[in-house]
């Protein structure tokens, strides 16, 4: 049985320090509202423009071309906005290798997730890495706030980037909405398959075998 959004969700923060529920027994979070689903516009090679914001800057080979979001894929240029309020392009990690969490604030299985997300961050970072996590609901299940965004990176200590889905990715990435979800993408904006009941140790190998 899929876990739902329940009504009175907990806040995140109450979250922090409670003990690590296994991910796999748990299973993935489904929201009682799905949303709408997305359609892959794959192909757009437009010329690359970098965004201004504190996070890393990859260089973006001429010609580059987003080709969707399917496995195997290089990903489409989405753009999103940080915790700082400041565009993200996902294009700007080219040259790293980037850890996508799709999340929502009420589900369980992704406050579990994001409890390790800074050590994973801090563990690869120096080889060349990037632990993106893509907010897509609030504790109400609306797109969440710049204040919302922040209340995720207090709770669980992230100091990586935390963007909202202005670029609507989840309904094409999942189109089940079940929480989390979680791909790896190369350092040439290659993406992987969706890592099924993430755990430290899946994950960690899939990022390892993408370095």
């Amino acid at each position: 049985m899929r876990n739902v959004r329940p009504s009175n969700p907990r806040p995140v923060a109450a979250f922090v320090g409670a003990a690590v529920i296994a991910l796999g027994s748990l299973g993935g979070c489904t929201p009682v509202l799905k949303s709408p689903a997305g359609s892959d516009t794959g192909g757009a090679c437009a010329p690359y423009v970098a965004p201004t914001n504190s996070w890393t800057q990859g260089s973006v080979p001429d010609g580059t071309c987003g080709e969707g979001w399917a496995d195997g894929d290089v990903v489409d240029d989405a753009q999103f906005t940080d915790q700082n309020g400041a565009p993200v392009s996902i294009w700007q990690f080219y040259g790293d290798v980037v850890l996508l969490d799709l999340s929502t604030l009420w589900c369980s299985p992704c406050q579990d997730l994001a409890g390790g997300a800074q050590a994973t961050a801090d563990t690869y970072r120096d080889q060349g890495f990037v632990y993106l996590t893509v907010l897509v609901e609030n504790l109400s299940g609306d797109p969440p706030t710049t204040d919302d965004l922040n209340s995720w990176g207090n709770a669980f200590g992230i100091t990586e980037p935390i963007v909202s889905d202005d670029a609507h990715i989840e309904p094409i990435l999942m189109p089940q909405n079940n929480y989390p979800g979680v791909f790896v993408i190369d350092r040439s904006m290659v993406i992987g398959p969706r890592l099924d009941n993430p755990t430290d140790d899946t994950i960690r190998a899939a990022i390892e075998a993408a370095l």
